[in-house]
């Protein structure tokens, strides 16, 4: 009997010197894909060679999975493309992103019935009769953890998110701040708790000094590429930049009881992999095999390297002419490429371009209004809007504020402040920057789209290296 209870005493010995001391969780986290299906196989590649290595790999999305590539964003069902890809890569989670709702709430919900993972967003409602499936924030359960997360989206000074107000339909916005404290019982139930944001680096590093109950934050919007193992307030930050160009790789350590003892994150190039999954490739393929979107429409004869400013420029020409205006104003954000080689452009390239169909919108505005316009809008859109039939210098105070605003006209006068101009500007600018303007606006019931178009008829041989026209003194 004491031989037995010796060997017994020695096995449970020899067990527990098994047992691990420390358990890891792995997250890879992405952002602001945009509908970069080209790049698509190569995430799948990086994401299978983690999980032979991480079988417990959790994937998430930190929002604006769309916009960006009409192959997607004009498909029969709007972003159905993106969704079927991230299906097949594997994503366990995703945020919203604000350029969710660029083809409007239906939209919206067809996509997230789609998608095999969830959508979770703690500071958005929608109508009931809209039967929206997104929950506030999921559990998940991994080696005998459990993760919460939590979903945030940024608001604009409006009270929505950057997309045009007339795509909210039914959704409801309150600033996450507000909302937080209310799902903070989590920090007990939970070994670690995370923040799935679509809000930009500088907002996540605040809310991080408000919320320490978090263990990361996992962020979008502003592209912004954060350094490995960067921290606020204890909590770790990520942010991948954009259009799956990076992956992050954040690791957790939990001792034995569950605590986590350590965090860390690790940015993994994406863009410049060659290793390709033959799978996704398959469905990228297919989604690119459109020749509706292979129309030329004309010839850029000069190129245009990481100049955001000389496309503006053409956007602007684009919307002038079409209006008959005498200036023209396209907003900083609403400019979504910046480099385009010598070589056709094509109906894809137009619509990569300006993917949002906003009308253009012609107001009669003094020169008093435009200052004030250009000031409100640069506040509202973290940029300068670019501009056609003008030019004009700026400095910006030390609270972010525009000043100093000088107006020259492409005539070479000084914009008169107590003059009226005929001004046009899309759509998405006259609803979401709140300037004030006597003149209501009149719609041209054109599109932007449509301007740029009949522009490169017009214009088939465009040349924009080098144009600038806003200049921050």
């Amino acid at each position: 009997m004491r031989k037995h209870l010796l060997i017994a005493l020695v096995v449970l010995l020899a067990l527990a010197g098994c047992q691990p001391k420390e358990t890891k969780l792995y997250i890879a986290s992405i952002n602001d894909m945009h509908a970069n299906i080209d790049n698509m196989p190569k995430l799948a590649h990086v994401v299978d060679s983690l999980r032979t290595l991480y079988p417990d790999l959790l994937l998430f999305s930190a929002g604006d999975n769309r916009s960006g590539n009409p192959i997607n964003d004009r498909a029969d069902e709007p972003a159905r493309p993106m969704a079927e890809l991230m299906n097949a890569v594997g994503f366990d989670l995703t945020c919203f992103g604000n350029h969710e709702w660029d083809s409007g709430v239906e939209a919206l919900r067809n996509v997230m019935n789609v998608a095999n993972f969830p959508f979770v967003c703690a500071n958005v409602t929608f109508d009931d009769t809209l039967n929206m499936p997104v929950k506030p924030y999921v559990i998940f359960e991994r080696n005998g953890l459990k993760i919460g997360v939590i979903g945030a989206i940024q608001l604009g000074p409006n009270g929505i998110p950057d997309f045009h107000p007339d795509n909210a339909g039914g959704s409801h916005f309150r600033p996450i701040e507000e909302v937080l404290p209310d799902y903070m019982f989590l920090r007990d139930e939970c070994n670690a708790l995370f923040l799935l944001s679509h809000r930009g680096f500088e907002e996540d590093m605040e809310l991080a000094e408000q919320f320490p109950q978090f263990d990361a934050i996992f962020g979008g919007h502003s592209h912004t590429l954060v350094n490995d193992n960067t921290f606020s307030n204890g909590v770790l930050v990520t942010q991948a930049m954009n259009k799956v160009k990076y992956l992050t790789l954040s690791t957790f350590t939990f001792d034995k009881n569950g605590k986590m003892i350590a965090k860390e994150s690790h940015n993994i190039p994406v863009n410049t992999i060659k290793e390709k999954d033959e799978k996704v490739k398959a469905m990228v393929d297919k989604f690119n095999n459109n020749e509706v979107f292979l129309k030329v429409l004309g010839y850029n004869d000069a190129a245009i390297d990481d100049c955001f400013q000389c496309l503006g420029s053409l956007m602007a020409d684009a919307d002038l002419e079409m209006a008959g205006a005498d200036l023209s104003f396209q907003n900083f954000g609403g400019v979504r490429f910046d480099t385009i080689g010598v070589r056709p452009i094509t109906l894809k390239d137009l619509f990569s371009l300006d993917p949002f169909d906003n009308e253009l919108i012609l107001f009669n505005m003094t020169g008093q209004e435009i200052v004030d316009f250009l000031g409100v809008s640069f506040f509202t859109d973290h940029g300068p809007n670019y501009c056609a039939g003008c030019s004009y210098t700026y400095s910006v105070d030390d609270e972010g504020q525009m000043k100093d605003c000088q107006v020259t006209l492409a005539n070479g006068k000084p914009l008169d402040l107590k003059a009226t101009y005929k001004v046009v500007m899309n759509s998405y600018m006259s609803s979401a920057f709140d300037f004030e303007h006597a003149d209501p606006g009149t719609s041209l019931f054109r599109t932007s789209n449509e301007a740029l178009t009949a522009f490169l008829a017009n214009h088939p041989h465009i040349n924009y290296a080098g144009a600038i026209r806003v200049i921050e003194k």
